[in-house]
């Protein structure tokens, strides 16, 4: 399911104010490994790279120039040069004024996205397995132990956008203009400081299994487009469908063990794509069943990224 936090703190701030966009990949946990085809992870990254591109899209120039501005201010203010800093606080103001001017009722304005992505390799009995162990240990009062167990049980990519805050942000800015103007310095560039501190970072969580199942039902479909429809496969490419079609349940499955997906959602996808192997098997075209169930995974997909 999708996870949006909002933090308001100064690390957080500073660490993404003004980073280059880009997908960061942290330690993966290694149990079991799972069997995917470099097709299907070519694919599933190129979803993640569209993913990034997208939330780049969303930017505001305007509001990544002001935060620029602000800390141009800063490095200004700590070399006394007052001028540079009222004129880069100007320019902040009218770049603040601007996006309000546009969009009165705007409370966040994105100013930069990075993607970060987790992984575990295993299966879902594994899963399940290491789920009941956990459980046991929190019955036991072994909590550090439980949390160090469920710290491995995450396959996901992660969007963090850093937003400034148009409520109190602009406020700021024309406050600390309005100390420099008074002389008092040290009192303007703390008000600055402050309000980088007040940038707010907002999670979407984006479940890795989902994004697999989807490929590999792609690349089932892809199969038979190739072949010119389900009477035209081979033996072999009859079996490389039927495998592309089992890793998208064993994909749903292990979103399911690790909690990301559940309930009525993810059980119609995973008995439609078991129709669409019996309608394969027994050489009936599946068009429409394959349109159904990328209709699915696209909801699924909005749900989770809005």
């Amino acid at each position: 399911m999708l996870r949006k936090s909002k933090l308001v703190a100064a690390t957080a701030a500073l660490s993404l104010a003004f980073p280059t966009a880009a997908c960061a990949q942290e330690a993966e946990t290694q149990i079991e490994p799972v069997k995917t085809t470099e097709e299907v992870e070519a694919d599933v990254q190129a979803q993640t790279d569209e993913t990034l591109s997208e939330r780049r899209a969303e930017l505001l120039a305007e509001a990544t120039e002001a935060l620029s501005e602000t800390q141009k201010a800063i490095t200004a203010l700590e070399k006394e040069n007052t001028q540079e800093a009222l004129d880069a606080l100007a320019v902040a103001t009218g770049k603040l004024e601007l996006i309000l001017a546009r969009d009165p009722g705007l409370s966040l304005a994105p100013v930069d996205v990075s993607i970060v992505e987790r992984d575990v390799l295993t299966t879902p009995e594994a899963v399940r397995e290491l789920r009941d162990e956990i459980e046991e240990l929190t019955d036991e009062g072994r909590l550090q132990e439980a949390r160090r167990l469920i710290a491995g049980l995450a396959s996901e990519i992660v969007i963090r956008t850093a937003n400034l805050p148009l409520l109190t942000y602009p406020d700021a800015i024309k406050l600390a203009a309005a100390q420099l103007d008074r002389g008092e310095e040290e009192l303007a560039l703390s008000t600055l400081n402050t309000a980088l501190s007040t940038i707010v970072v907002t999670e979407a969580t984006v479940p890795l299994p989902m994004l697999r199942a989807e490929a590999s039902v792609d690349a089932a479909r892809e199969l038979l487009d190739e072949a010119g429809g389900v009477t035209s496969l081979s033996g072999e490419q009859k079996e490389q469908v039927a495998t592309h079609l089992g890793a998208a349940r064993t994909q749903l499955e292990m979103a399911e063990a690790l909690g990301y997906e559940a309930g009525d959602a993810r059980d119609d996808l995973d008995d439609d794509i078991e129709q669409l192997e019996e309608q394969i098997d027994a050489g009936e075209e599946s068009d429409s069943l394959f349109d159904s169930i990328k209709r699915q995974f696209n909801s699924l997909k909005d749900r989770l990224t809005t």
